[in-house]
């Protein structure tokens, strides 16, 4: 897989638009895939609801800080979080939830907290 660096015109593989390699804040404004393909904010955001539109299989996201909704890598919403409780897991602080996303399709999961990495699996209809 070739570096990257900051400065380097990328080519988004979902948008087929070009854009300059920076960082934002503590991350970049482009990501990879497990085939070295770069895809740009944007791109980013098509893939996810993409992958979340299927409704099949786990998906991983961000439940928001306010615990209101489900994210993308950048923020983009997902979903909104229907009922939220906290319990097992680690110090009691698991976060379960039923989220509706963007599409209208159900999910639970559950994940470590407000802010945190949450893994959805498709209510079974």
């Amino acid at each position: 897989m070739q570096a990257i660096n900051f400065g380097d015109v990328l080519t988004c593989q979902e948008t087929g638009k070009t854009f300059i390699a920076a960082r934002v804040g503590c991350t970049t404004n482009y990501a990879r895939d497990g085939q070295g393909n770069v895809f740009s904010d944007a791109g980013v955001d098509i893939r996810e609801r993409k992958e979340i539109a299927k409704h099949v299989g786990a998906f991983t996201c961000y439940l928001s800080g306010d615990g209101r909704s489900v994210t993308g890598w950048k923020g983009n919403k997902l979903g909104t979080v229907d009922q939220i409780s906290f319990g097992g897991g680690f110090g009691g602080r698991m976060a379960h939830v039923r989220v509706t996303d963007v599409y209208g399709g159900l999910w639970y999961g559950k994940g470590a907290g407000k802010g945190m990495v949450i893994t959805l699996r498709p209510c079974k209809g």
